[in-house]
């Protein structure tokens, strides 16, 4: 299968693709089981809705009027109305409010109504009722003991309440709230077994709902009226206390007119702050540069000149030049004359007075710059003061000018809220007393004729076909998670394979401890038949290249190899010399088959050179020799890898048309590797619905990856009953007629 492939399929073409027809075999295979599932799940569910009441729906519609018509053109009391999707939100979810219904189940007495709660019953008889009242009579019993009667009635009180609450729930679960789109209209729908009572419910819900929202408009109204009559008192009364304060304040601050009063003090602000912050960054230059000299008794002259502010002065600058050039002169009056030369002296003398000029005038530079810095130093404290006597001047006015504000801006809000609060208490008591309903029922509702659920012939298609998608499902897992080969087909889809043949499931007779010899029991037999299709595979594979010497192994202990060497060489014997060869030396099997005694010698004593190979072939009934395991080795994989055997094979392929070597399973040991190496032909056999594949599609690989010679797979112990019930009886329909006879 591809696409959904079971695990260990491996060497599907395409993962992606799915096989319908794989599919399709496998809902047919399961066909019946499937019916099965379907017809019981159906079943049940027919005895289930049989036993469901009939449910009826009534429903009346409400219109909502989104804005109400007054008599006057005022707000709401509580301030400007919501939205209207929000209003209507808003009134859908008061229909479904737990006190409408709670009015609802008072106005109809729900809480004694059967189909709501249940009778009233005290613990104490209902666990009478159920366990021989032996728990009742303890109870009152201990009941003697308890000083606070209370207790009783509290736990009476609580019972009470649960009722009511679970009354309420049943209430909400059956009550739906359903507007009608693009309009004001609303409907209300109530679900219950007895269709005159949901009638009722909708019509009284409504009803309730729309006093509910006069009385609670009256109540607000009401309640609105006298809380701003009362607020007015104290409105006025702050009002007044808020005017004397603000008139005792200009009293006492002899406060005229503020209004341009600041004008001079925030422009000498403004000018100081402008100056002091010139000052500053004056003060930090010069200080930046007095930092950097570190105090002109410190600094040599030479290291004065390497500072930039004292070489940059305009006189330093000057007089540098003229020690230059001085310099120069006397550069160049070297190269003529000797120092005593009379134009060399006085070339001399002048560049001495250019420099001594030089350094003092740096040494004065450097202690100007020091007091530039203390001059701009002095001048930053004096702007400073004076800014800070500016700012107090000014925060002294700032703050009468501030609270003189603030009593103002009391004033005028106590003069506004008192003035807003009037109106409303003016416009609350003129419309006190009247009240226009907000909704209407627009249509009562009627008891239903016909019950809304359950719909029961859907139900029981419903769970017909959905029983029958499960059955499939399982159908379909069950064959993803089969991890055997359970038909021939698979062998060759799956295993990419050579099929030589398949064999029935045999049911062995008791006590028969060794392989199945059901060729040399019964040649009429259906297993019969099988390994002649096996012999018939075999040599139809080696017609150009006929396989002299044929290993069969397979997977795991227990699939039957040996008993397909055994029967395969009984078959081939009708034909040819066959010798059968048991190279298992671990779990050896051929020996037990043919009933030798433990201990006969065989091919490890022919290897191992302690016994003639000549007293180790044993003939058999059958018609075929037979070369046993002999004494266990040590060490079988050494011993069949020697060269020995090799000899031994081929002096055995001179005498005989046809040898069959039964070897270990070759999931446990690599012996059957070996000895196919030595072989023309490997049978690997298969046991169906048990090997695991992915195992056995691991050994083929190797097998082929290691160029030896893979014949085909034999299928052994195939259900072939089941295969037929499936309607797979291609393989075999010779087994009928074999059986028949």
């Amino acid at each position: 299968m591809q696409g959904l492939q079971r695990p260990g399929d491996l060497n599907t073409p395409d993962e992606d693709a799915i096989d319908l027809h794989h599919l399709w075999q496998v809902i047919r295979d399961n066909l019946w089981g499937i019916l099965g599932l379907c017809l019981v799940v159906s079943l049940l569910t027919t005895l289930w809705v049989m036993r469901i009441s009939p449910v009826y729906r009534a429903s009346t519609t409400i219109m909502i009027e989104s804005q109400e018509a007054k008599t006057v053109s005022i707000e709401e009391v509580y301030g400007q109305p919501p939205g209207i999707r929000e209003y209507f939100l808003t009134q859908f979810e008061i229909i479904r409010n737990r006190d409408i219904a709670e009015m609802v189940a008072d106005e109809l007495d729900l809480w004694n109504n059967p189909l709501f709660a249940p009778p009233r019953q005290s613990k104490d008889k209902a666990e009478a009722s159920s366990d021989g009242g032996w728990r009742a009579a303890v109870r009152e019993f201990m009941a003697g003991f308890d000083a606070t009667a209370g207790r009783t009635q509290h736990s009476a009180v609580d019972d009470e309440e649960r009722r009511k609450v679970a009354v309420i729930n049943r209430f909400m679960s059956q009550l739906s709230v359903e507007p009608v789109e693009f309009t004001q209209l609303v409907v209300v729908s109530f679900e219950s077994t007895d269709r005159k009572l949901a009638a009722e419910i909708v019509n009284t819900l409504a009803r309730v709902y729309i006093q509910s929202q006069l009385d609670a408009k009256l109540r607000s109204t009401q309640e609105a009226g006298n809380w701003l009559t009362g607020r007015l008192q104290d409105l006025k009364a702050k009002l007044d206390a808020s005017q004397q304060q603000l008139q005792t304040y200009r009293d006492r601050e002899e406060i005229l007119d503020m209004s341009g009063g600041q004008t001079v003090d925030a422009q000498e602000l403004n000018e100081l702050t402008t100056r002091l912050g010139e000052a500053r960054r004056a003060r930090i230059g010069a200080e930046n540069i007095y930092r950097e000299l570190g105090g002109s008794a410190n600094y040599s002259v030479s290291q004065l000149m390497s500072i930039p502010e004292v070489l940059e002065h305009p006189l330093v600058q000057n007089l540098k030049q003229n020690h230059t050039a001085a310099e120069q002169e006397v550069a160049n009056l070297a190269k003529r004359y000797g120092p005593e030369h009379p134009k060399m002296m006085a070339a001399t003398a002048r560049e001495e007075s250019a420099e001594s000029e030089l350094q003092q005038q740096v040494l004065q530079v450097a202690a100007g710059i020091e007091k530039e810095y203390r001059v701009a130093q002095r001048n930053e404290q004096n702007l400073s003061q004076q800014l800070a006597a500016v700012k107090e001047e000014v925060a002294t006015s700032n703050r009468k000018q501030f609270r003189l504000r603030e009593l103002e801006q009391q004033v005028e809000a106590d003069q506004r809220l008192y003035e807003m609060f009037f109106n409303r208490a003016k416009e609350t008591s003129e419309t006190m007393g009247f009240q226009s309903a907000h909704a209407r029922v627009v249509e009562k509702a009627a008891p239903p004729i016909a019950p809304i659920k359950p719909n029961k012939r859907n139900i029981v298609l419903i769970a017909f076909f959905l029983s029958g998608l499960v059955g499939i499902g399982l159908a379909i897992l069950r064959d993803m998670l089969d991890n055997t080969l359970s038909s021939p087909d698979e062998v060759i889809e799956r295993l990419g394979a050579p099929l030589l043949g398949v064999l029935p499931n045999i049911k062995v007779p008791k006590g028969q401890a060794g392989p199945y010899l059901g060729y040399l029991d019964d040649t009429t037999s259906a297993f019969a038949e099988s390994i002649r299709s096996v012999r018939t595979g075999l040599m139809l594979t080696g017609l150009e290249n006929p396989h002299k010497v044929t290993v069969v192994t397979s997977t795991n202990p227990g699939e039957g190899k040996s008993t397909v060497a055994i029967n395969l060489a009984a078959a081939l014997a009708q034909m040819e010399s066959v010798l059968l060869i048991d190279a298992d030396l671990r779990r050896p099997a051929v020996a037990t088959a043919f009933n030798l005694p433990n201990g006969t010698p065989g091919l490890s004593n022919v290897l191992a050179l302690s016994e003639r190979r000549e007293d180790c072939v044993q003939k058999s009934e059958a018609g075929f020799d037979v070369l046993p395991a002999g004494i266990l080795p040590p060490n079988p994989q050494e011993m069949l890898a020697t060269h020995q055997f090799r000899d031994l094979i081929k002096v055995l392929g001179e005498q005989y048309d046809r040898i069959i070597i039964d070897s270990a399973p070759i999931n446990a040991v690599s012996d059957s590797l070996i000895l196919a190496t030595v072989a023309d032909s490997l049978v690997y056999v298969a046991k169906a619905d048990e090997t695991p594949l992915k195992l056995v599609l691991k050994n083929i690989n190797l097998i082929k990856h290691s160029n030896l010679p893979l014949t085909g797979v034999v299928l052994n112990r195939l259900d072939t009953r089941k295969q037929r019930a499936y309607g797979k009886g291609g393989y075999y329909g010779t087994y009928d007629a074999s059986e028949r006879s």
